[in-house]
């Protein structure tokens, strides 16, 4: 089977195999229930097996795939409960990790910070779910690394690609995508102001969407 990605040429061949199965995630190029081969996506990127399996096993310890004894990988189906949970500890890790930030400051990282939200805004405007979705983690994740947890960090990655697991295409059919890009910029005004009020606040309000994005995903989720 062939993704989209292309061939694996740059960094190494696990890390990007790990970021076009993350994507296909996303787009719901892997769907839900089905059965996947390390060889055969191996074959469609133009690699050796060792790389796909093991960003596939990465993907298992993250909880978004299960592997099935000489059968392959599955997509983890998520029930109801279980996105009620992921919302919940977002909440509790996310509001008060970027009041943190806000209140430590962002050192280095401000540039990067808002070529990302450009790059969110554009990604927004031109309904590039997929483009969207990655400026987005990248975002979050970079803001947090402010705060010098390590831990929190990849908890809240691991949780964050878990909301996204399931195809979210309708987010660029009614305007939310847009709406969802326009709360970065004055997240991150709110952080290198270090008003970490504001900034809890709108972190907030901004992870108050997820319950909606996923009432969207459709009856194949």
């Amino acid at each position: 089977m062939a993704l989209a990605g292309g061939s694996l040429r740059r960094m190494s061949l696990r890390d990007q195999a790990l970021s076009v199965l993350r994507e296909a995630l996303v787009t719901g190029d892997l769907a839900p229930g089905e059965v996947y081969s390390a060889a055969s996506l191996a074959t469609g990127f133009g690699v050796s097996t060792s790389p796909v399996r093991e960003a596939m096993l990465a993907l298992v310890d993250e909880g978004l795939l299960e592997a099935l004894p000489n059968r392959g990988f599955r997509v983890v189906s998520f029930t109801e409960q279980d996105f009620a949970e992921i919302f919940e500890l977002r909440m509790m890790l996310e509001v008060p990790g970027v009041g943190r930030a806000a209140e430590l400051g962002v050192g280095d990282r401000v540039e990067r910070l808002s070529q990302l939200v450009d790059l969110i805004e554009k990604t927004a405007e031109e309904r590039d779910l997929a483009g969207n979705l990655q400026a987005d983690r990248d975002f979050h994740i970079l803001l947090l690394e402010a705060t010098g947890n390590r831990r929190l960090v990849d908890s809240v990655a691991v949780l964050r690609d878990q909301t996204r697991l399931h195809n979210l295409r309708s987010l660029t059919a009614d305007g939310d995508l847009a709406d969802s890009a326009a709360e970065h910029r004055p997240l991150l005004d709110a952080v290198l102001r270090g008003d970490r009020t504001l900034a809890e606040k709108l972190m907030r309000r901004h992870l108050s969407h997820i319950p909606g994005d996923w009432s969207k995903r459709g009856p194949d989720a």
